[in-house]
Parts: C-alpha cells; sequence; structure tokens
C-alpha cells in the first residue's frame, strides 16, 4: 500500500458509467469506529474488484485505520483525525485537498455524517452514493435506502448498487496483520505454550461504551471456571488493563495470561485465530474475533444483535435479556443507563454465558 500522505503525480482518471464497470477510482469515507471498519471491510473488497480494478481508497478514522491500514485492495489512505488535530474546517479543507489529488470518478459514504457529506460534495466527487436519512440527500447522486433489518455488512454492500456492481454473497470479513507483528504474536503465544490452534479461551471484557461493558467480576466468574479446561487470555488495550487483573486474579496460577496492551487490534486479530472461543461484549473484538473466524459468544445488554451488528453464522451464540421494553436503548450504548437500572445487564448471569461457551467447545 502507498503510504497515506503521498499522493502520485498523475492520478487516474477515468469515466464512471450506468453499468459495471472496471478500472474506475473509488473512494470510501467511512470514518466511525474500529469494529465499524471491520465490517466495511468487504465493501472495499467488493468495490475494489468490481469497480476500482483491485484497488480503492479510504478516509477513516485513527482507530479504523488500525484494522484497514494494510488491506490488500487499498490503494490511498487518508487518516482523518476528526476529534483532534482535523477537528473543525481546518481538517476538512486538508482532505478536500487529499481528495482532489486522487480525483475519485465515485464516493461510497458508509456513515449517515454530514461531515462525510459535506466532504465528498465540497470535494466535487462526481458521483456521490450514501444512505437516505438525516436530512442531507440533496448532498448526494444516489440515495439507498437504509435497511434497518439487514446486517450491516449486507447494507454496506448495498452502496454499490446504483454504480451497477452488487455484491452478493458477501466476501469475508478482513483484517491483515503485517509480518512483523504476525511474528511477535507468534512468540509471544509460544512463550507461554499456546500456539496450538483452540488452545486457550479469550476474554474481550472492555467496551468503548461504559454501559455495554458486562460487569468485570463476572467476566472473573466465568473465567475462573473456563480455566479448568482451557486456559484464559484477556485481550484489549491499555485501558482494559485493569479488568486484566481484576479477571486474572480470580483465575487459576498458571492458567491465565494478559494480553491487554501487547498488541494492534490486527496483531490481537491474529491472536484470536488461535482461541478455541472469545467471549465478549459488544465491541470491537467481537468483529476482530469474526474476523479471525474464532466462535464467540457475545454478550449484547443497551445495543441488541437485531441492530445488525451482530455475529453470523451456527459457531456463535449471542447472550441477551429479552423482553426488556427498554432495549435496545441506541445503536451504540452510552456512559449511563438512561433508566438508571442497567438490568440489561445486570440480570444477565454468568450460567448463561458459562453454558453459552460449553457448548461451543462441546462442538469443536
Amino acid at each position: 500500500m502507498r503510504d497515506a500522505r503521498i499522493v502520485p503525480q498523475a492520478p487516474r482518471r477515468l469515466l464512471v458509467l450506468s453499468g459495471a464497470v472496471g478500472g474506475v477510482r473509488i473512494l470510501v469515507i467511512d470514518t466511525a469506529w474500529l469494529g465499524d471498519l471491520v465490517l466495511a471491510s468487504p465493501l472495499l473488497r467488493a468495490a475494489a474488484e468490481r469497480l476500482g480494478g483491485g484497488r480503492v481508497d479510504l478516509i477513516t478514522s485513527p482507530s479504523g485505520a488500525a484494522v484497514s491500514a494494510h488491506h490488500p485492495c487499498l490503494d490511498g489512505l487518508l487518516v482523518l483525525e476528526k476529534r483532534g488535530a482535523d477537528r473543525g474546517l481546518g481538517g476538512l479543507l486538508r482532505a478536500r485537498r487529499w481528495i482532489r489529488a486522487r480525483r475519485p470518478d465515485a464516493v461510497l459514504l458508509p456513515r449517515r455524517s454530514w461531515r462525510s457529506l459535506c466532504l465528498a460534495w465540497l470535494a466535487g466527487v462526481p458521483r456521490r452514493v450514501g444512505f437516505a436519512g438525516r436530512g442531507g440527500n440533496w448532498l448526494l447522486t444516489d440515495v439507498v435506502p437504509f435497511r434497518a433489518d439487514r446486517h450491516q455488512i449486507d447494507r454496506n454492500l448495498d452502496l454499490l448498487e446504483p454504480l451497477g456492481a452488487a455484491a452478493r454473497p458477501a466476501p469475508p470479513l478482513e483484517v491483515t496483520c503485517p509480518e512483523p507483528e504476525r511474528l511477535r504474536v507468534a512468540t509471544w503465544l509460544a512463550a507461554r505454550g499456546l500456539d496450538r490452534p483452540g488452545s486457550f479461551v479469550a476474554l474481550a471484557p472492555g467496551s468503548a461504551w461504559k454501559t455495554k461493558q458486562w460487569p468485570v467480576e463476572r467476566f472473573a466468574e466465568v473465567g475462573a471456571r473456563l480455566a479448568a479446561r482451557l486456559p484464559i487470555v484477556v485481550i484489549g488495550g491499555d485501558a482494559e488493563r485493569s479488568l486484566a487483573a481484576a479477571i486474572l486474579a480470580a483465575v487459576p496460577p498458571g492458567r491465565g495470561a494478559d494480553a491487554t496492551g501487547e498488541f494492534t487490534p490486527a496483531g490481537s486479530c491474529e491472536l484470536l485465530r488461535r482461541a478455541a472461543l472469545m467471549i465478549g461484549n459488544d465491541s470491537g473484538a467481537l468483529h476482530l474475533a469474526q474476523a479471525a473466524a474464532a466462535p464467540v459468544v457475545a454478550i449484547y445488554g443497551p445495543t441488541a444483535s437485531s441492530l445488525g451488528y451482530g455475529p453470523r453464522g451456527d459457531a456463535h451464540r449471542i447472550v441477551e435479556i429479552d423482553g426488556l421494553e427498554c432495549r435496545p436503548c441506541g445503536r451504540h450504548g452510552a456512559r449511563r443507563c438512561p433508566r438508571g437500572h442497567w438490568r440489561c445487564m445486570l440480570d444477565l448471569e454468568t450460567g448463561r454465558v458459562e453454558r453459552a461457551a460449553l457448548e461451543i467447545l462441546a462442538a469443536a
């Protein structure tokens, strides 16, 4: 992949036609969370292979770049720190200059975001394909219905239909780990005797939203019980170190390992390729596990798998409280429970999560 900040001197300029064509320059703008970019990886693959002659450009957030930067179909990448250095008009103008230098024929907009819509319009991209809603339809040349009943992967692929390049079935999720980190992950696992496929259970107790985090003491209880069968590895970023310490304090000595803060998200995905299963909240780790083809026990509280972001396939188990009229209370979770009781998580017993995990292990 070319450096994100170096633009070729003479980018190609090809016409977007109304039918399925190859060799046009496609830009995807998706500045959302890490997990959203994992779910967008099939769109990158399909857009590249069906329209872009095998390559696409991407504008994303720093967390999105953590799982997209080494995608094999990526040609150009711009990391847009919309909550940091690129906040405000200056960031928009920098991104506009980058887009105009790349000269895309069409832009795909998975986010219903005013900022992304305005950026594509200000940059003068000829075809601007995005979802209906939030009052910005007039900035689009092609408006695609947002199907709430569809999985996010399929919703993203709907964006290809106006360009005559519908992709069914969906390409697989992709997170590519660079070779140096692959070797580091392999070395870390081998040093702990965990390098065989299916040799440990991964726990991912974190989430960007507090209300989506199942209580850590319950993760600890489940981890302590499962450690009798397989060693436990806790994954996450630096922010999850304290959660890992609480979990591993409950695990018998020698039956647990702390991988929080050790690897990038792409490295964690590589680690998950060796896991027997992963237990986690509705978070980026859930989607990393799917990209790694690791079976998942997915714990849902304020959100719900029905919103279109859940794991797909028979290998997974979803654990959630049915019958609460207040859930889902949003698409992304919150810092505090809007009702103040947090029953969607507090009523979710450890026995249900443990049984789901044992079902997966028994089927392996």
